[in-house]
């Protein structure tokens, strides 16, 4: 809703010029020239040009203009002279001619006349009541005793109708009159200067007393009304209205949303508007299924005891419950034969009114036939910005072990861990399913107490400490930039550490597989610290479908096992290479990869597919 800027000149330069009938006619006279003189012989080339009569450009700067040597074209050196007209009025000598030329090849001598710079004198405003004549000289950039730059003028009346339009009068209009001339007396002589008058239209104050939102089937009002944060009384805002769109299209609940409008519903009072912002949209499916299955081949073919097995994950989204924004994801994975994890999330936006959302975790895993670990959380996320989050959690754990009929290699003992930690999440990814710009960074820190309660006969076999002092740190980063039509490039890091005097086996993480180091298989990797870059090149076949090649390294190290002197420690780089593509399907969005890790060949490649089902 920018006001308006009204030029009532169309070339202010031209404008201001007293001779510009008599440069047209020496610049006529110089074509004319080069005309006749390459009808009578071929045209020479110019070696060298020489400047007469300049004080304000040296020769250096005007060789810049004028590629030497060149044989001179009538045309081509007509526009040459043009540029060099433009530059001098750019610097106020609007009075600048060419008076004459003096062809001698290889050299070419032109004889000018600057004038005088045409300075400004003064900036005038007038019909401001709102703002004073400082406030609006204080927004400008354009300089008393400067040349008048054009762009720079039309820059500063923009800023003189954002200024408007952040006191809520997006309908203020700008007029520029035309210059005047006067001539002031400095040291005996008169000058000539310029005078610039702005006129000013204050728009009235415009006040926002309601929406007008169609399209709406599932999603309520008032969860519409709360993402685009305008309140009725508020007074308009232009910046807070061109970030409706972004800020609708980004909940991922809507398949289109429209560019909004400001309706004027009530004109009567002298000095101020009321007007309702009017929203259309199209309802989408924010809830996903997401489903993958992958096949593991075996480590060694010749082995008939290493068979491949199936690998699995699914991943329910309930993004808009019942169309209030609450959001709920189920998921299940499972990586390998012997490890199973099922997680739970629930989150509640907007609670207690405030732009704070809260987050509760529930995950149970069975890793391996060797122990179970269970955990609880609640986080909460607080809106500082619109793409700014300050993050607090409260987590515990809880480790047992198990035995399924084998023995295990590694000996755990029942652990009780509480962790509180704070982060930050920054996200201005403009689509959150396929993104083609922005950048998301997450930043996670956490500390707490590891209590092992172990039997003392146990304790006397491994003399390990009961009690320890943990952190993990967390960061996680993603950038997305279009490069070429219908192309993104995306990237893609994640670095995580556990810190503690003693690391045990329970406490390693694990990674590798589709979800992070592709060419690999799922969680083939121990780790205490870990961190991957997934680099991605798109090529996009529609908003949500793509086609890919990409390239994964990944960094691990895992420390000496405190219980078990032959397992020490291990450090890493793996890479991963490959293709893929994401295809919209009757039954949703459909993925599959092929990857090949360090050692494998055609044979031994990584294969997986995945959907993801909008409902």
């Amino acid at each position: 809703m920018r006001g308006e800027f009204t030029k009532t000149f169309s070339n202010l330069t031209e404008r201001c010029c007293f001779d510009c009938v008599k440069q047209c006619v020496a610049l006529f006279s110089l074509l004319f020239l080069f005309v006749c003189q390459g009808v009578a012989q071929p045209a020479p080339v110019i070696r060298n040009i020489t400047f007469v009569g300049n004080r304000a450009l040296s020769q250096s700067q005007f060789i810049g203009i004028f590629a030497l040597p060149q044989p001179y074209d009538s045309l081509r050196f007509a526009e040459k002279f043009d540029r060099l007209s433009h530059i001098y009025k750019e610097l106020g000598y609007y009075d600048f001619r060419i008076d004459s030329l003096a062809l001698a090849p290889p050299t070419l001598t032109v004889f000018l006349t600057e004038g005088e710079p045409f300075l400004i004198s003064k900036l005038n405003f007038h019909g401001n009541t709102i703002l004073s004549d400082e406030e609006l000289a204080d927004l400008c950039d354009t300089e008393i005793s400067a040349p008048l730059l054009q762009t720079t003028l039309e820059n500063d009346i923009d800023e003189i109708l954002k200024k408007y339009e952040s006191l809520g009068r997006p309908f203020t209009k700008v007029f520029l009159r035309e210059p005047r001339i006067v001539y002031e007396d400095h040291n005996g002589s008169l000058k000539p200067r310029l005078e610039i008058d702005i006129d000013i239209q204050e728009g009235k104050f415009t006040k926002l007393v309601g929406t007008r939102i169609f399209g709406n089937q599932s999603t309520k009002q008032e969860v519409i009304e709360r993402e685009i944060r305008f309140r009725a009384g508020e007074a308009f805002r232009e910046e807070k209205f061109n970030l409706i769109q972004e800020r609708l299209e980004r909940t991922n609940f809507f398949e289109r949303v429209f560019p909004p409008e400001l309706l004027i519903v009530n004109n009567t009072n002298d000095d101020t508007l009321e007007a309702a912002l009017k929203l259309q949209i199209v309802e989408g499916n924010p809830n996903t299924f997401d489903g993958i299955v992958g096949y593991q081949p075996p480590q060694n073919p010749n082995d008939p005891n290493d068979a491949g097995f199936f690998t699995g994950l699914i991943n329910i989204s309930l993004q808009n419950m019942f169309g209030t924004g609450r959001r709920l994801d189920v998921k299940w994975l499972k990586p390998n034969q012997f490890t199973q994890d099922t997680r739970l999330r629930y989150q509640e936006p907007y609670f207690v009114g405030l732009p704070l959302s809260l987050i509760f975790d529930f995950m149970q895993l069975k890793q391996d036939s060797t122990f179970t670990q269970l955990q609880l959380g609640l986080s909460a996320a607080y809106r500082f910005a619109d793409n700014f989050f300050i993050t607090s959690s409260l987590t515990r754990e809880e480790i047992n072990p198990i035995f399924e009929g084998a023995s295990i290699a590694q000996v755990i003992f029942p652990t009780t861990i509480t962790l509180t930690g704070f982060g930050m999440i920054y996200d201005s990814r403009d689509y959150p399913i396929s993104p083609q710009s922005g950048f998301y960074f997450r930043n996670d820190y956490r500390i707490g107490r590891k209590v092992i309660s172990a039997s003392d006969s146990l304790l006397a076999i491994y003399p390990i400490q009961t009690t320890v002092l943990q952190q993990r740190i967390l960061f996680e980063a993603e950038y997305y930039q279009r490069t070429f039509k219908r192309q993104v490039l995306a990237l893609r890091f994640h670095g995580e550490a556990i810190l503690a005097d003693e690391i045990q086996f329970s406490d390693l993480m694990r990674f590798g597989g589709a979800q992070n180091l592709r060419g690999y298989r799922e969680q083939q990797f121990l780790a205490s610290q870990l961190m991957w870059l997934n680099t991605e090149y798109r090529f996009l076949l529609s908003r949500k479908a793509f086609l890919f090649g990409f390239y994964d390294v990944g960094y691990f190290f895992k420390p000496q096992n405190p219980i078990n002197p032959l397992d020490g420690s291990l450090r890493g780089w793996r890479r991963g290479v490959g293709i893929g593509a994401r295809v919209d399907t009757p039954l949703g969005l459909m993925g599959i990869s092929y990857a090949l890790g360090e050692g494998d060949t055609f044979s031994t490649g990584k294969v997986h597919f995945g959907i993801i089902n909008t409902f």
